[in-house]
């Protein structure tokens, strides 16, 4: 932000009236308390509060009584210089320094003298100053002569003389001006006796005569009048003189005080004028076109093509420089006038360098979308899905009254990438009322060809020549008069000349430049200009040097080049500042460089402004930022400036910047050698060898992710609008440490929450996805890719909810921290993921994330073959021939490059090199690492006929030659450089290859057993052997040594050879298959494990004893396809027919322990690679998962059975669940682990635990269970008890077992006694408090059974409308009971004297009974309902009943609520349906204060609970239907709790081979109880 404020300081205090930030002699403290108090202190205030940059322009002025000394003009016509050198001649006066300091110039307007400090000079410094005083003096003295005798104009002479810019200025910009008054300040300082009058020469009375006339009244009654006028703040102020320090500082702070006020009000209008990419590419658009200076006959060519009806875009044909991108911008802007009846929506893009063909889609897409009123989803940040909402924008678009029009420039400058120009994205056709232009260049990057051959019915492109030379002659006397400049008739020949060796628009503009300088006197020889854009550039650039100084200059260039989006002149002026070599040119002379020292924004000001219209400004999300008009600069400036060494500091220097190294007053150690240690002003130091390190705060602004200073990055309850991210910093700073190579500091950052949080905040996905894809080719391939992988599903929902991203973070990154230990490091840093209010401490089975691509056309023709290289690049074949590659890592994808006629049948792979057979038989090669073309085998068909297809049964890679064989061939062909060498020609038909390790030796398995051994290098056999079965071998495992391999024939035999007698191989042992089924796949894990996958049975087997360890059979009416076993031979994973997800089984038990989804699409192929990660090959596309986290995931235990109940031990460090099975599982808290199972003799139907957690009951298939906790022994198996529901006292002595059938009894835990029976069967029973009575409700009324008589001991009872329907005893007022009737009246019972209290009664509108009622143990706050996303709240003490508004659509069974907090589990509100859905959030679980409803936490649950329970120590117990189960600590920093258990744990990998201890029951009962309710009268 740019904030024109005009700040107006009168006093009449002899000052200079200056323009800051100018550094003038007077005026000091004023000037430097602005400087170095208030502007940094405003520059900050508004990046943290707005997230915008401050900069003043040039607009405060110190106004005094007084003008200093005036410089000299720069120039003075000719008539009137004659005429003062003639007076000095009469008078004798010597007009030597006038001489010296002018001198004659015929190409100005008019012609003038001009001062020779105007031009390059080596005087030294001080005699130049010494002339200019004497001319100055002759000047005043000879002009005041020439005023009196009248032959000189005075009053414009005497302006030109003694006064500066400011006060005409002032006059200008103030009258007629009324916006810019009211923002204006001004500040009267008076003092209480005049300045002193100093003795002054004739030139200072001259001057001081000549401008207190003027300035009095601009000081005391232009300025003040007009301020006032106008409603402006006016604050007057009076000191003494030696009060001037204290009056600078109050100055200061109440210009703060009042700028911040000014640019709130400012801020306030500005904010609501969003930026976009519609808003910034229209800028560009309007930079672009304001540097159309030459009109061009091919804009009628254009024109005609918006009144034609054609469907194939226009295509813009040019060479560099010729002006395509103004030429482009001009016709963009004209385009409405000439439709202006039809009212067309004009599209602009201009691409940058580095743009990509996602980046470019995604700014049409959403332009178009704002247009035209369409809903967008800005979430596609898939490229086919890009290219798919782009197609379908344009079919709505065509649809409407208004015309369309695209304007695409720069399409040839995308970044090659791993593959052919992509065009897929453009229609065939174009509906009539849809225009499209493109600019193109002949040549480069192959864009036009690939544009003709994809349409090649069209005619529509033309060519935008080169300028003919008059035009460009109009041009430079064009710009020559805007500056009132010209050049003589000589000069003109030269510049003829030139302009006809070049006639480029940038060509001309440069000329300009030069001969702007020129003198009339300057002698031009045909070598003085010279033809070339590059070469004038640097001609220019040469000029810049010479005048600013080089090291300036050049670092300047090279930020502003290096840039990814541009610097904004304060961000230049900063990092300049930085740079140690551009500090010290500006170290003050003869003095100590102060400890605050930077460069001076005057000095890059300068040289900014001799770089206008070569550099602009563009509007760059919500900042105007400096780029270059033509690319020329940069590539003048790389090849200049920029060698791959100096590159990489640049980018750390800028790095160091972005990430806020130096700020915020950490002074950078700056070394000073050589020329400038001649400055300092100890001659100690000089007389020192070594370089002396001082360190200076360059007075840099800080850079946060997000500016706003508040705690926590992820406010819990706070909205969005309180923070604003750092978006210059988000652009950047990845950008500059990729660049200078810093890949340690990149990771930390890609992984770092708050970068996370600033970029969802931003809405800056795609950017956050393109650096975590492009990064993780290069670093922390496994970390980046996981993480890629998570935010993309929940993508969407973090981009409209940024807040939510710790709880997206806790919920599926947290689980698998561990196996990333980079991953893990960086987030455990981060404060916003330990105080998120709800916490894992045990984490259920994690949702497994994976990447997904998806061919959009898959849908029309399937994927039928695939191969995938070891670095996980994939090319896919589909029904139609078509073939595609998938990079590995990120979504772009492109189609390889074929003719109409060419159909691909086949694809294989090994290494980088993947071979792909056509319908015509052609054999192609495509190489990873040479990726622009297919390159075409040359095959000999030796076998079957020249006139045979050449098929392909496998592919090998060894040392730069290709083995491919053939099915039912007995040869091997060799390919070397795309050449058919001498083939491998074995016994019997080939049907498997495999190489050594040094890949000097090939074997060749083949039909009858045999295996063939070649040398490489020589093409010669070396040796064979046969295997015994003389079965076709399927696979040859060669084992990491080199002395062994392994052969697996087609029914599963194995058999090892020794191999360290190459041309005698041994038999060492072999394993021999009975099965009559055929082996379809085998898989060689890294712990020597083989797998051997056939139709029904998986087999494993250690590789080198071949012993079997395990067999599988399949499901019954089911049939794998593949299996593959991951890395530690642990789990085994499949694919099976007639089957949408892959299976995960445990090798030791044999259980399903997991299922990956790939979207429910058929998968055909999985290929697991060497860097851990696992690919499934569907019909419709490609699924990616790691390894790693698919073995945590499947080691995590769970009982694959719905937990139907969940009871926590107090104080919380066990917990049992059931889940209707035989078995109890008991839980460990501590490494999250099961520590046993409790086995019964039937299901269990009912869990209870002893408060003093001694004992746990148990109800299996009717009979009661008691287990000793400490020891997990059954000391108890009662039968007979008809129970069904068992309760323990809270002491832990007792139980009551509870029967619908017969007799509840109350019994002793440690010997199983009964106490008494209980003949009463009562509803919703539980325990008082003080383990005396059992409470529940029979036939209507609340009765309260004595645990010790089984007699009832106290009953309430109403009337017969008003029977009871709920109740709850007080655990802290054991003696009251809170009762419900069904007339909606609430009482309170007294148990001890059976008094009633009537304290509430609800409203006719509440529903009865209630279905849920929970009441905190002290009473004060009472769950009564829920219904819907409400929870009904009752304030017992005040009486009020409450509507709590819950997240989402609440769970009833799984509601809960201790003294302070209620916990529930709720489904995700309505905000997460459509595109914000996450498919990785099933449910929520959520803590809120019953006081003030207000949210203390939550997290995602990433699949349906089934069961929940809260423990005396805030742990949130959830079952979940896969038979997993989740642990949840919560706090409330806000009240003072801090809940001991709330830290994160991922979850550990626990091998799959340590079985739980399993503790049996008693085998018979030991206690038989005897229903003797029939024998009761």
């Amino acid at each position: 932000m740019v904030l024109h404020l005009l700040l107006l300081h009168i006093s009449n205090v002899s000052n200079n009236l200056a323009v800051l930030p100018q550094c003038l002699s007077d005026s000091v403290l004023e000037r430097k308390v602005l400087r170095v108090n208030v502007l940094p202190k405003l520059r900050d205030h508004c990046r943290r509060l707005y997230g915008v940059d401050f900069k003043v322009r040039r607009v405060m002025g110190l106004v005094g009584r007084q003008y200093g000394s005036a410089c000299l003009p720069e120039q003075v016509e000719l008539s009137e210089f004659l005429t003062i050198l003639q007076v000095c001649q009469q008078k004798g006066f010597s007009s030597d320094a006038l001489e010296k300091c002018y001198r004659r110039n015929e190409n100005t307007m008019p012609s003038s003298f001009c001062l020779l400090s105007q031009h390059p000079r080596s005087k030294i410094e001080n005699s130049w100053h010494e002339v200019a005083g004497k001319g100055r003096k002759i000047l005043n003295d000879v002009v005041s002569q020439c005023v009196l005798e009248g032959k000189i104009d005075s009053e414009r002479m005497i302006l030109a003389i003694i006064t500066l810019g400011l006060e005409n200025d002032l006059r200008y910009g103030l009258q007629g001006s009324p916006a810019d008054i009211r923002r204006c300040l001004c500040y009267v300082h008076k003092t209480s006796e005049e300045a002193d009058q100093r003795k002054r020469g004739n030139e200072q009375h001259f001057e001081f005569q000549a401008q207190m006339p003027r300035l009095n009244q601009l000081r005391d009654d232009f300025l003040p009048g007009l301020v006032k006028s106008h409603g402006a703040l006016v604050y007057t102020a009076a000191s003494e003189r030696h009060c001037q320090r204290r009056y600078a500082d109050e100055l200061g702070q109440q210009l703060c005080s009042d700028l911040m006020a000014l640019i709130h009000s400012s801020m306030v209008r500005e904010r609501s004028q969003a930026q976009n990419s519609l808003s910034q590419q229209r800028h560009l658009c309007r930079v672009f076109s304001r540097l159309y200076r030459i009109e061009r006959a091919e804009v009628s060519q254009v024109k005609a093509y918006m009144e034609q009806d054609t469907e194939h875009p226009l295509i813009l044909v040019g060479g560099p420089c010729t002006g395509k991108t103004v030429f482009l911008a001009h016709c963009a802007s004209q385009i409405k006038t000439w439709m202006k009846d039809q009212d067309p929506v004009i599209i602009v893009h201009f691409a940058d360098i580095g743009s990509s063909l996602k980046q470019i889609l995604s700014s049409l897409c959403h332009q178009i979308a704002l247009c035209f009123n369409q809903p967008y989803n800005s979430c596609s940040i898939d490229i086919s899905q890009l290219k798919k909402t782009f197609c379908n924008f344009l079919a709505k678009s065509s649809l409407s009254s208004n015309p369309l029009v695209l304007v695409i420039d720069g399409l040839d400058q995308i970044p090659n990438t791993n593959g052919p120009l992509d065009l897929t994205w453009l229609p065939k056709t174009f509906p009539s009322n849809i225009k499209l232009l493109i600019s193109s260049t002949p040549t480069k990057s192959g864009f036009l060809s690939a544009i003709k051959t994809y349409f090649p019915e069209s005619t529509l492109f033309f060519e935008l020549g080169l300028l003919d030379s008059k035009s460009c002659n109009d041009m430079l006397s064009a710009l020559l008069l805007a500056a009132n400049k010209r050049i003589t008739s000589g000069q003109q020949m030269y510049v003829n000349q030139a302009i006809k060796k070049c006639s480029l628009p940038l060509y001309v503009e440069l000329l300009y430049r030069e001969v702007c300088n020129w003198s009339s006197e300057l002698e031009i020889t045909p070598e003085t200009l010279v033809p070339g854009v590059h070469t004038n550039i640097g001609r220019f650039l040469d000029y810049l040097e010479e005048k600013h100084g080089k090291v300036l200059v050049v670092r300047t260039l090279e930020f502003l080049t290096l840039s990814r989006c541009g610097l904004t002149e304060a961000e230049l002026t900063d990092i300049l500042s930085c740079d140690d070599e551009v500090l010290a040119t500006f170290f003050p002379v003869k003095d100590s460089v102060p400890y605050r020292f930077r460069v001076p924004e005057v000095v890059v000001e300068r040289l900014l402004l001799d770089l206008k219209g070569f550099l602009e400004r563009r509007n760059t999300i919500g900042t105007q930022t400096l780029f270059w008009i033509s690319r020329h600069f940069n590539l003048v400036i790389f090849r200049r400036y920029l060698c791959s060494k100096e590159k990489q500091k640049r980018h750390s220097v800028l790095a160091d910047y972005f990430s806020g190294r130096w700020a915020c007053g950490t002074a950078k150690p700056l070394l000073i050698t050589g020329s400038h240690r001649m400055k300092m002003p100890n001659p100690q130091v000089i007389q020192n060898d070594r370089p002396l390190k001082i360190y200076t705060d360059r007075q840099v602004p800080g850079q946060p992710w997000m500016f706003h200073s508040f705690t926590s990055i992820v406010p819990i309850n706070a909205s969005s609008e309180c923070a604003c991210p750092n978006r210059r910093k988000l652009q950047e700073l990845p950008f500059h440490l990729m660049e200078s190579g810093n890949t340690e500091e990149l990771g930390q950052v890609l992984m770092s929450q708050e970068f996370l949080y600033a970029m969802f905040h931003a809405r800056q996905v795609e950017d956050l996805m393109f650096w975590l894809e492009t990064a993780s080719q290069k670093i922390l391939r496994r970390e980046l890719g996981f993480l890629t992988a998570v935010l993309k599903n929940s993508a969407c929902w973090l981009k409209e909810c940024s807040a939510d991203l710790a709880l997206i973070m806790q919920a599926n990154v947290f689980p698998f921290i561990h196996i990333f230990s980079a991953l893990g490091d960086s987030l455990n840093q981060d404060s916003a993921m330990r105080s998120i209010g709800v916490n894992t401490v045990l984490f259920p089975t994690p949702s497994v994330p994976a990447m997904h691509w998806v061919l959009p056309t898959a849908e029309i023709s399937p994927i039928t073959k695939a191969a995938i290289s070891h670095s996980g690049f994939a090319v896919v074949i589909q029904d139609n021939g078509s073939a595609w590659v998938w990079n590995g890592s990120d979504s772009q994808v492109f189609k390889l490059p074929q003719s109409s006629e060419v159909k691909f049948t086949d694809v294989r792979c090994s290494t980088d090199i993947f071979m792909l057979t056509t319908q015509s038989g052609k054999l192609l090669s495509w190489d990873i690492n040479a990726p622009s073309h297919l390159q075409e085998v040359q095959t000999q068909h030796t076998e079957q006929g020249p006139n045979s297809i050449f098929t392909m049964e496998g592919v090998l890679v060894s040392n730069g030659m290709i083995f491919i064989f053939s099915k039912e061939r007995s040869s091997v062909n060799v390919f070397a450089e795309g050449m058919t060498i001498d083939p491998l020609q074995c016994s019997y038909n080939v049907t498997c290859i495999s190489c050594s390790v040094d890949g000097h030796m090939i074997f060749c398995g083949q039909k009858e057993g045999t295996v063939s051994i070649f040398d490489t290098q020589s093409v010669q056999p070396l040796g064979s052997f046969i295997c015994s079965t003389g079965m076709s071998l399927f696979d040859l495992i060669l084992h990491e040594n080199g002395e062994k391999i392994t052969c697996v024939d087609c029914r599963g035999s194995l058999f090892v050879w020794d191999l360290k007698i190459i041309t005698k191989p041994v038999l060492i042992k072999e394993t021999l298959s009975h099965s009559p089924l055929k082996v379809l796949s085998t898989d060689h894990s890294e712990s020597n494990h083989l797998l051997i996958c056939k139709r029904q049975q998986i087999q494993i087997t250690g590789a080198h004893l071949l012993d079997t360890e395990d067999q599988f059979n399949t499901p019954q009416g089911k049939s794998f396809v593949q299996a593959v076993l991951d890395h530690n031979a642990h789990f085994i994973i499949a694919l099976m027919e007639d089957c949408l997800f892959i299976l995960v089984w445990n090798r030791l038990t044999g259980q399903c322990v997991l299922t990956l989804d790939v979207r429910s699409t058929q998968t055909f192929k999985l290929v697991k690679l060497k860097d851990n990660s696992l690919i499934a090959v569907t019909s419709t596309g490609i699924t990616h998962w790691d390894m790693g986290i698919i073995a945590v995931a499947a080691s995590t235990p769970k009982s694959n059975k719905k937990v139907l109940k969940v009871v926590v031990e107090h104080g919380g460090a066990n917990f049992y669940t059931a889940d209707g099975s035989d078995q109890v599982w008991r839980w460990t808290v501590l490494g999250g682990r099961v520590a046993g199972h409790l086995l019964h003799h039937g299901p269990v139907e009912a869990l209870a635990l002893s408060a003093d957690n001694m004992h746990i009951v148990t109800i299996a298939s009717g009979d009661i269970y008691v287990w000793d906790t400490s020891t997990n022994e059954n000391i108890h198996r009662i039968c007979g008890s008809q129970a069904s529901q068992i309760l323990t006292t809270p002491k832990g002595k007792f139980a009551v077992s509870l029967s619908e059938t017969g007799l509840s009894r109350v019994w002793k835990l440690c010997s199983g006694h009964v106490v008494c029976n209980i003949h009463h069967h009562l509803k919703d029973a539980i325990i008082s408090p003080e383990s005396t009575f059992l409470m529940g409700i029979h036939n209507g009324d609340l009765l309260a059974v004595s645990l010790w008589s089984g007699y009832v001991s106290s009953q309430f009872s109403c009337s017969i409308c008003s029977e009871v329907v709920a109740f709850h005893p007080l655990a802290h007022h054991p003696e009251y009971v809170v009762v419900i009737t069904i007339s909606g009246a609430l009482y309170t019972w007294k148990l001890t004297d059976e008094t009633v209290c009537h304290q509430f009664q609800f409203p006719q509108s509440f529903q009865y009974p209630p279905l849920l009622f929970k009441l905190s143990s002290d009473g004060k706050y009472g769950i009564i309902s829920v219904v819907g996303s409400k929870i009904n709240i009752l304030d017992t003490y005040h009486g009020k009943l409450c509507s709590l508004n819950a997240e989402g659509q609440v769970c009833q069974q799984f509601v809960d609520m201790s003294d302070k907090y209620i916990v529930y589990i709720c489904n995700p509100s309505v905000r997460c349906q459509n595109c914000l859905f996450d498919p990785n959030i099933k449910q929520i679980l959520v803590v809120q204060r019953a006081k003030d409803g207000k949210r203390v936490g939550m997290i995602y649950l990433s699949k349906s609970s089934s069961a929940l329970a809260l423990s005396d120590t805030l742990c949130v117990h959830v079952g979940f239907e896969d038979g997993s189960v989740g642990m949840y600590a919560f706090s409330d920093p806000e009240v003072g709790y801090i809940n001991s258990r709330a830290k994160c744990q991922s979850t550990r990998l626990m091998s799959p081979f340590v079985e739980p201890v399993v503790w049996t029951a008693m085998a018979n009962p030991d206690l038989i109880w005897v229903d003797v309710v029939s024998q009761l009268p």
